[in-house]
């Protein structure tokens, strides 16, 4: 199964995928399966399943605004308050049965970095972000391999043509057994991070939402 774990729709404030072509790119992209995480919400999740009417595979999940970075929480059904600790959330989101995953770890801002990751000492971290510079994941590939860590990927879209840019394969067929096989650290990253032009855009989208949301992206 070919999932992507990083996806915003427009229940996220700084996406402008609508619900209806999440489905439709996804599609598109030859994924099996998608991962609803938008920021700090769960709202989407269920209209976004409705809509693909068991044509995917559709995880509930969301990205969190830690204190201390950003964390994807796959398969979480109650959501965590924005600001807590990186830890502490993941210890809450695994108390529910999700998966936690620091997202683009070492993105400037909104990554956690390589002091909290020694000190959290995550089983997954996000290795491939479709919206990252190459350099980036290969910083995030690099650390996952010297310190016995595996690595999920995921385009991280905010619009459609990014959906699917980087992805997940799993050998699952439904959202337990993502869960499941996630837990387990059987999975591999695919895809890729784009170039200086969209990383450039993506920065200005990051700094420009980091003060319009008081300090939280």
């Amino acid at each position: 199964m070919k999932i992507d774990l990083h996806l915003h729709s427009s229940y996220s404030p700084d996406s402008s995928i609508s619900p209806e072509e999440l489905i439709a790119y996804a599609k598109k992209a030859g994924l099996d399966a998608v991962a609803v995480t938008d920021h700090n919400t769960l709202k989407g999740c269920d209209r976004i399943r409705e809509i693909a009417q068991g044509s995917l595979v559709v995880v509930s999940g969301c990205e969190l605004s830690t204190s201390e970075g950003h964390l994807l929480c796959i398969g979480l059904r109650e959501e965590i308050i924005p600001g807590t600790g990186m830890k502490d959330a993941m210890d809450m989101a695994r108390g529910q049965g999700a998966v936690a995953i620091p997202s683009h770890p070492f993105r400037t801002g909104t990554g956690c970095g390589r002091r909290v990751l020694e000190r959290i000492r995550p089983s997954l971290i996000e290795g491939i972000n479709g919206r990252n510079l190459q350099r980036k994941n290969k910083l995030a590939l690099d650390f996952a391999i010297k310190h016995g860590m595996k690595c999920t990927g995921g385009s991280d879209a905010h619009s459609p043509p990014e959906i699917g840019r980087a992805y997940t394969v799993v050998d699952a067929h439904s959202e337990d057994d993502v869960i499941s096989v996630l837990l387990k650290g059987e999975c591999r990253p695919e895809g890729r991070g784009q170039g200086i032009a969209g990383s450039g855009a993506t920065l200005k989208k990051i700094v420009v939402e980091y003060f319009r949301r008081g300090g939280h992206i």
